[in-house]
């Protein structure tokens, strides 16, 4: 899997987990512009990247879960679980 790849499942991983902290320590709403945005970014390098027609498409689903206008502490913390496992059918190729 390239670098780059890795770097914004990272980078959405640690989002997710702040924006779990956040709305379970305060009573603010979830922000989801920040990981609508790195789902585009995802899509981009899922498209430019020599991964599988599978791997693309299992990243690319993942991609669209991201954008959620209605997500809830619940649904981040399942794009989380989906996270690891996308990261580790990746890695385990």
């Amino acid at each position: 899997m390239s670098h780059s790849i890795t770097k914004i499942l990272n980078e959405i991983g640690t989002e997710l987990v702040n924006q779990i902290s956040l709305t379970n320590n305060t009573d603010k709403k979830i922000d989801s512009r920040k990981l609508a945005r790195q789902s585009d970014i995802l899509n981009d390098a899922i498209l430019a990247s020599e991964l599988s027609d599978e791997n693309k498409l299992m990243l690319q689903k993942f991609s669209l879960t991201l954008v959620q206008d209605d997500a809830t502490v619940k649904s981040l913390r399942y794009e989380k679980q989906d996270l690891e496992r996308v990261l580790s059918n990746i890695v385990n190729l």
